[in-house]
């Protein structure tokens, strides 16, 4: 179904970086997307109305990490100027974006912090030349620095900082995404409890989102993302197993998600474990899921591609037209979408 525009959440009053409990609305109060590949179809709902397309026997898998602070202004003296550098992960150390690109950096420039710390560039990282390998000169006083200095990771020159509530989920739990898992934010307490009463299951899994998502210059020919860390349960595998042994399906909230269980997917079954992923996930590609829920996102992003595995590109895009003419917000505070097989 359409819904009438009264039911409806519009841009126009209610901006994506906005988030809805500043608006005096619940996080639940968003729009949804809904997709049914099976069928070819779409139609939009609120986020509230998932609980009627969810049945008994399935399963949702959820990512429990949650955002720490990871961004940090500091002086760059060779250009004499105040730089925001937002800080992620390699499998070897600390990689880092330097936000204003007004200079070209270069190995060996430092940039110096407010407690007097300071950050060494070591070399471009090998794929994607805007993060840098880099190493921290008190990795002792890193996390004390950045719990007293840091902000969260933003984007956009107006982009207001929020406080740490506005990035805490009912689902995440463990400390460690530098940028925010959002896909969870509309579950809210009752929402939850509703979805466990109709037999809904929730399986647990950690994966520590990285720096952000790639614009499509950088990652088309790449065809790989920057590293995540990941730990897979084995009461979560078994879990899974189970739900797909009694005919119920596997549901993904989260690109990430759908990432980490990609990876670990083997013989159809979604092996317990640990590591690091950097998988490309786009049309034509076997998740094995049968599900996913997630935010409304850039079409420029690798995360359009993941979702096109799960519906394919055209059906996505009719989709997202008919959702933009509906005033459908993108990004993390805005709406959702669910693309789910019959």
């Amino acid at each position: 179904m359409i819904a009438s525009s009264e039911y409806l959440i519009h841009a126009r009053e209610f901006p994506a970086g906005v988030p809805t409990e500043y608006l005096n609305r619940r996080r639940s109060d968003v729009n949804l997307l809904t997709i049914n590949p099976s069928a070819g179809t779409y139609s939009i709902m609120r986020f509230a109305d998932i609980i009627s397309l969810i049945r008994k026997g399935d399963m949702l898998v959820f990512n429990n990490s949650k955002i720490v602070r990871s961004s940090l202004k500091g002086y760059f003296r060779r250009a004499d100027r105040y730089v925001r550098v937002n800080f992620g992960y390699s499998e070897t150390g600390i990689i880092v974006e330097i936000r204003d690109r007004m200079y070209e950096y270069e190995r060996g420039d430092s940039i110096t912090f407010v407690d007097g710390s300071y950050l060494t560039l070591v070399k471009k990282y090998e794929k994607y030349g805007r993060f840098w390998h880099a190493e921290f000169s008190d990795p002792n006083g890193f996390k004390k620095l950045m719990n007293n200095s840091g902000d969260f990771i933003i984007y956009g020159e107006n982009s207001p900082l929020y406080p740490a509530s506005v990035y805490e989920s009912e689902l995440a739990t463990v400390d460690g995404s530098v940028e925010y898992p959002s896909a969870s934010r509309p579950f809210t307490g009752d929402i939850i409890a509703s979805l466990r009463k109709r037999g809904v299951q929730f399986a647990p899994l950690t994966i520590h989102c990285n720096l952000g998502s790639l614009d499509a210059s950088e990652f088309f020919h790449q065809k790989t993302l920057l590293p995540e860390y990941y730990e897979i349960p084995e009461t979560t595998s078994d879990m899974i197993s189970n739900t797909r042994d009694n005919g119920g399906r596997i549901i993904a909230i989260g690109t990430s998600v759908a990432r980490v269980l990609t990876t670990v997917r083997n013989n159809d079954v979604f092996r317990p474990g640990n590591g690091f992923t950097s998988i490309f996930i786009d049309q034509g590609t076997e998740t094995g899921l049968d599900g996913i829920i997630t935010g409304m996102h850039d079409p420029t992003t690798s995360h359009m591609l993941l979702v096109s595995a799960f519906a394919g590109i055209g059906l996505i895009r009719a989709a997202y037209e008919s959702s933009g003419e509906h005033g459908f917000r993108w990004h993390e505070f805005g709406d959702s979408c669910i693309i789910l097989r019959s």
